[in-house]
């Protein structure tokens, strides 16, 4: 009986997993992208973070990772196959390949901040890999991979038919990955934040013309009940514990000195105690060069959010407290917290989007490129969700519709809390929604004024324990997004659109 190695699968996958990408040349730039962006917002990289890519191949996704990185990550590519050691895409001043022959003597232990792969973990061995995984991540460092899910159709067509995989360029090796036995077994091998996610409905032979349109349709089959179980790949992420277990220290992202002590950022906040404190304090280390004030809009709490923001304010006194009267509601809230606002510029966002602040630099760079608005939108080509609610992707996606058949908007998610203006659009604006339909209100609003606004892709991902839950609730909302909607649509019936906004002389950013 012949012994084979774990290598040896490494090698067959590598080289295998390089032929199916080069045989879809019309999609494959765009799903490979797709990939490169979810490593960048699942883990909200920073810059000069290492990753490790397991079986690289010629680097056709270590260059679209290298690329959403902005070149500022050290990437090392591991290859199994010298003839890709030399390859062009894996030549540059921020990626450097490695032949390895032998994992545990050719890669030092506890190295990487991330271990990233794609296609290449699904082989018979893959408890073995996931223990080497687990070596090579520091402690704290995470792991991601996108591999072949077993219930799609037709993956599980090349497993139970081994002469349709050998005739699809299947390895020996490969099977298709079963969501439960693969998280089992990463547990057993120590690793832990285990998520396994279907993902990617999006088949690779659609011709790339319609793959835009397609992936649209897709962010809500992919949340489906039933329905997302069948998506072509396994998205399977965790991490590697640290002792004790801590939050990475924040670095200084605030690099445009335009918005040197000019922001204002507002936090609408409801029972939101145990999460300022962090805030702060994230928002402060990485930004901190940014903020004029933080101005904590306490909406009628029924726990220490107020003492708490005092006991912050005087550690930090950038911290400015507004304690409102009731009734209250988050556009309420906002109302109180823009008037009270001094900065050149205003952020308003959630008490938690604290783990997506590495994110906010896309906000900053849109305004530094003439923009005078960014949104964080979940719902772009280029953003990721993970364990979004069903329910909420259909009433996002079909409030959406309308806007953009109604009132003829090209947005794909104005309706988040999530948005950097200049100041004096948000104090000229009126506020009429009282609740949670205040966001798309902010949204809008700007859109129909003329002003120029710029939807950058972000992360959503659900709130965790220890953040609380939310008190956004669908079937209490939705009148209100309906009323702020056709509001809008009577108006612009009854009165025509505003005239252009005059600006200075000078090129307007490209719109997307």
């Amino acid at each position: 009986m012949t012994f084979v190695t774990l290598e040896a699968n490494l090698r067959e996958m590598e080289w295998a997993a390089d032929a199916y990408w080069k045989s879809y040349p019309g999609t494959t730039p765009i799903k490979l992208r797709w990939r490169a962006l979810s490593v960048r917002h699942s883990f909200h990289v920073l810059p000069g973070e290492s990753i490790l890519v397991l079986g690289a191949g010629s680097g056709l996704w270590t260059q679209y990772l290298d690329e959403v990185l902005q070149h500022q990550n050290p990437i090392t590519a591991v290859v199994f196959h010298k003839d890709f050691q030399e390859s062009p895409l894996l030549q540059t001043d921020t990626v450097r390949s490695i032949f390895v022959e032998d994992l545990a003597r050719d890669l030092p232990s506890e190295t990487f901040d991330y271990v990233v792969g794609t296609g290449i973990l699904c082989h018979d061995k893959y408890a073995e890999n996931l223990r080497v995984v687990h070596r090579l991540l520091k402690p704290g460092g995470s792991f991601v991979f996108f591999e072949p899910n077993h219930w799609n159709p037709q993956v599980w067509l090349r497993d139970q038919f081994q002469w349709i995989g050998r005739w699809a360029g299947q390895s020996s090796c490969q099977t298709g990955i079963r969501r439960y036995r693969l998280l089992l077994t990463a547990s057993h091998q120590g690793l832990t934040h285990l998520e396994a996610i279907p993902y990617d409905i999006v088949h690779p032979r659609i011709p790339a013309r319609l793959v835009r349109f397609v992936q649209s349709l897709a962010f809500v089959f992919e949340h489906a009940p039933l329905v997302k179980e069948f998506c072509g790949t396994i998205y399977f992420c965790g991490r590697r514990p640290a002792q004790p277990e801590k939050r990475r220290a924040p670095m200084n992202l605030a690099t445009r000195r335009h918005f040197f002590d000019a922001v204002s950022v507002v936090i609408p906040c409801f029972n939101e105690e145990m999460n300022i404190p962090n805030l702060v304090a994230q928002l402060i280390g990485f930004y901190g060069d940014y903020i004029h004030e933080i101005v904590i809009v306490n909406d009628n709490s029924r726990d220490r959010t107020a003492e708490v923001t005092r006991e912050v304010a005087k550690r930090e006194p950038r911290v400015k407290l507004v304690n409102r009267q009731p009734p209250n509601g988050v556009g309420l809230a906002l109302r109180d917290g823009y008037a009270a606002a001094t900065g050149k510029y205003i952020l308003t966002m959630d008490c938690d989007f604290v783990d997506i602040l590495p994110e906010f630099r896309d906000l900053f760079a849109a305004l530094d490129d003439g923009y005078e608005g960014a949104i964080g939108s979940r719902f772009t080509h280029d953003s990721i969700m993970v364990n979004y609610p069903f329910l909420k992707i259909v009433a996002n996606r079909s409030f959406h519709l309308l806007v953009r058949l109604v009132l003829r908007l090209g947005v794909r998610d104005i309706s988040n809390n999530l948005k950097l203006y200049r100041a004096d659009i948000f104090k000229t604006m009126k506020i009429e929604q009282p609740g949670f339909a205040a966001n798309a209100e902010t949204g809008l609003k700007a859109k129909l004024a003329g002003y120029r606004l710029k939807e950058v892709p972000i992360s959503w991902i659900n709130r965790t324990m220890d953040m609380g839950s939310s008190s956004f609730r669908i079937v209490k909302v939705a009148p209100g997004y309906a009323k702020a909607l056709f509001g809008m649509i009577w108006r612009g019936l009854r009165q025509p659109r505003p005239l252009p906004i005059i600006r200075p002389e000078g090129p307007a950013p490209h719109e997307t």
